[in-house]
């Protein structure tokens, strides 16, 4: 005798895998164990276990016909499994209702809750929920005459079941495969399958399967017209039906079997066969086999002239119609809105949200953009509201984007997903990366992390997992990196999001990522245009200081050249003259000679400081790629900034070795320079006056390493992780772009080469790789 509970460390599934065995020999005992062991696990609070030995527990029922006992006991689990967040439990449970559903004909309760059965399966993970419910939504589309689009699940559900060995769905869905061959007058193609499916039966001991075999391969002899054999196949059906108490395989055989004996004129037969049909369809009450079976009976009353019999029959069978097309009503009426003149399709309104045009230049402009598409799309998919989170201001970081209003207070925090509180979640969309379809929300699979979203019950429709809410989670990707993530929000009530409701949401997807991407283009332009005047606004800068910076030798070589031509002139006039004193010439030879030495140096060194401006200004201004000597070069970059430096009171020492040699595009390299010593300038040195920056340089390989350090204020933490972002600065409204740094970083990947911060004690240290040889690779 089994115990009536597993032990601790015994794992479940093996204790299930147990029973499952005992079922197969034992039927009647299993039925009873599992029921101890369902209340045991409920009792010590096991409730997965509990819901998942209820579950085996209505397979071996439904296996003889009699799942419909446990539907209230399957519905209130299912209620519970919601509660307690066991998205496996609940998928396992809602594909168990789908199929009592099918078996009465409710098609669209069953549509519903197979749907969601598939939707909970992928989160996770249970293919094996997956085939089974796919395999109920192509039954259903049998049953309505869709038999493409129920072939079209079925070949999903094969395509699943390809990763798994489980011979009960391989059975099922072949069955299933060759009803859909069958229907479509492919009879070879459909025994193929009937076979396949009595094999598969077989292997696995799945007896109602290999019953339900033989009354598909009867149904195949019929249409053959061997009906000896039909006959003989449909008998062999009922027997292990019979066998198994399984009602409603009883009720399909007998059906065919009353075809069988009218064809053969045993009216007799067919009238018992028929009233044996109807009998067993009323005990399953399968609305759908009722009715068959009375439209049977009718007939086979009408031809032996018992009228008033085959009208009642006729009369239960039209009744039964109509009951199940009002069940389907809601579904017609909802197809029926798609011809209301006064209002377009979703599929319309969708479209012409794709083909709009929106302004983008500014974040204020995006942030509205997403603000009018969300209200419309609001409107068009009847939801409660619709949520955007933008990572605009942080990389990995969601901010929620609030409508402003003048009458509504703002909350005092903006509520944020980020990837420290919520790393699971984000780590899902990232993989996912497709919608997150969530019925009930009490089933997120990362439902204790989005409860802790901070800000979240300050404003309407962010509830963490409210519930009696339903959710579409999109993840919105630009260039591969999730940018955004955008919530439609069904608060009021449970929705049961439909496939169309899924196309919408991916379509969405598209239209919010074309915002995005228009938004960096825009941007991008912007920048682009920003870092040009950047660099004329540095151009200019530099102009200006090389002209205070040569103003000096040159009026100093002006002022000495001006004394020397008055000693010319008074030298002209000294040997024009009668007398010449010899004292006066050698005193005007004397400032002669003093004078031309003090204005060739103050020329040579305006010429050197209008050369090293010249060719700093023509290098940047070109990508020419040219060879030289960097420890030469640098020099000339700061000899050309020695103004600046001067004026800061920043000293520059540079350890360089003269013989390296660099060959590249050198006006990218003034350009980096110029800027990470301005930035120096701007941002080490704030609250003093003056520092010193130190310049060196190794050889690494075929690369330079460079390292332009200073022993300024440093940075932070936070300070260092966005310094390369654009528009980041510490200076906003104080003159500061944002741009350097960002700039600097572009040049360096244009040069090939790189860019990063490593940890210095003081100070703040920039480190530049370059490759020896920048037009290579």
């Amino acid at each position: 005798m089994l115990p009536s509970a597993p032990h601790v460390h015994e794992p479940k599934s093996a204790w299930l895998s147990r029973l499952a065995r005992v079922a197969q020999r034992h039927p009647r005992q299993a039925l009873r164990l599992y029921e101890r062991l369902e209340a045991s696990a409920r009792q010590a609070g096991q409730m997965d276990l509990a819901f998942d030995t209820l579950y085996a527990h209505f397979n071996l029922l439904e296996h003889r016909g009699r799942g419909a006992q446990l539907r209230g006991a399957l519905g209130m689990a299912q209620q519970q499994a919601t509660q307690a967040g066991l998205h496996e439990q609940s998928a396992r449970l809602l594909e168990a209702l789908g199929r009592i559903s099918y078996q009465h004909g409710d098609y669209l309760e069953a549509a519903e809750k197979w749907s969601r059965a598939v939707d909970l399966a992928v989160l996770a993970g249970d293919l094996r929920i997956g085939v089974a419910a796919r395999i109920g939504l192509g039954q259903i589309h049998y049953a309505l005459g869709a038999w493409d689009k129920g072939r079209r699940f079925h070949r999903d559900a094969a395509l699943l079941l390809a990763n798994l060995e489980d011979s009960y769905l391989e059975a099922k869905l072949a069955i299933n495969l060759g009803v859909g061959n069958f229907e479509n007058a492919q009879i070879e193609e459909a025994e193929q399958q009937f076979r396949q499916g009595m094999a598969a039966a077989i292997r696995g001991g799945h007896r109602e399967f290999e019953a339900e075999a033989y009354w598909q391969l009867a149904r195949t002899a019929k249409e053959r017209g061997q009906m000896e054999l039909a006959a003989q196949q449909c008998r062999l059906a009922l027997q292990l039906a019979a066998h198994l108490n399984h009602a409603w395989l009883e009720s399909m055989a007998s059906q065919t079997l009353t075809e069988i004996a009218w064809t053969q004129g045993n009216a007799t037969e067919a009238l018992r066969c028929a009233q044996f049909a109807l009998d067993q369809a009323q005990r399953i009450q399968s609305r759908t086999q009722e009715s068959r079976a009375h439209l049977q009976l009718a007939q086979l009353l009408q031809a032996q002239g018992n009228l008033n019999s085959a009208l009642q029959h006729l009369w239960q069978h039209l009744n039964l119609q109509t009951e199940a097309q009002q069940l389907g009503l809601p579904e017609r009426l909802s197809k029926l809105a798609h011809y209301d003149l006064s209002r377009k399709p979703p599929e319309v309104m969708l479209l012409e949200l794709s083909n709009q045009q929106w302004p983008l230049n500014s974040r204020e402009e995006l942030l509205l953009a997403t603000q009018e598409l969300g209200d419309k799309v609001r409107e068009i998919l009847s939801l409660d509201e619709v949520l955007f989170w933008w990572a605009d201001e942080e990389p990995g970081s969601f901010d929620l984007q609030q409508a402003k209003t003048k009458t509504e207070a703002q909350p005092l925090t903006t509520p944020r997903l980020n990837s420290r509180e919520q790393p699971d979640y984000l780590r899902l969309l990232m993989q996912q990366r497709e919608p997150l379809v969530l019925g009930d929300l009490r089933l997120h699979p990362c439902g204790s992390e989005l409860s802790k979203i901070s800000g979240a019950n300050e404003i309407s429709g962010v509830r963490g997992i409210a519930p009696a809410c339903s959710r579409i989670e999109i993840p919105l990707f630009v260039q591969q990196q999730l940018r955004a993530v955008l919530w439609l929000v069904q608060s009021k009530q449970i929705r049961a999001w439909s496939k169309l409701d899924q196309f919408h949401a991916n379509h969405l997807a598209r239209i919010y990522e074309r915002l995005l991407l228009g938004h960096d283009l825009a941007l991008s332009q912007q920048t682009q245009a920003l870092m040009e005047q950047e660099k004329a606004d540095a151009l200019g800068r530099l102009v200006a200081g090389v002209a205070h910076e040569v103003n000096t030798p040159i009026g100093v070589a002006v002022t000495a050249a001006s004394s020397l031509s008055d000693v010319a002139k008074r030298l002209t006039q000294l040997l024009a003259s009668e007398k010449v004193s010899r004292i006066e010439l050698q005193q005007l030879a004397a400032r002669l000679s003093a004078g031309v030495p003090l204005v060739e140096r103050n020329l040579e060194r305006a010429a050197g400081l209008i050369g090293d401006f010249k060719k700093v200004a023509v290098d940047q201004a070109s990508e020419a790629v040219s060879d030289f000597k960097l420890a030469e070069y640098v020099h000339s970059v700061l000899s050309v900034l020695s103004p600046v430096l001067r004026k800061a009171s920043v000293s520059v020492s540079v350890a360089i070795d003269p013989e390296f040699e660099l060959r590249m595009a050198s006006g990218l390299l003034t350009q980096v320079l110029s800027n990470l010593v301005m930035n120096c300038i701007n941002h080490a040195f704030e609250g003093r006056r003056g520092g010193s920056i130190h310049i060196q340089a190794r050889l690494e390989g075929r690369q330079i390493v460079m390292d332009i350090a200073d022993d300024g204020v440093g940075a932070s933490a936070e300070v260092r992780a966005r310094m390369f972002e654009p528009f980041f600065t510490t200076k906003r409204g104080k003159g500061g772009s944002g741009l350097g740094m960002y700039i600097v970083q572009n040049l360096m990947q244009r040069m090939n080469g790189s860019i990063e911060l490593p940890p210095c004690e003081h100070g703040l240290c920039v480190r530049l790789r370059l490759p020896v040889d920048g037009t290579a690779g």
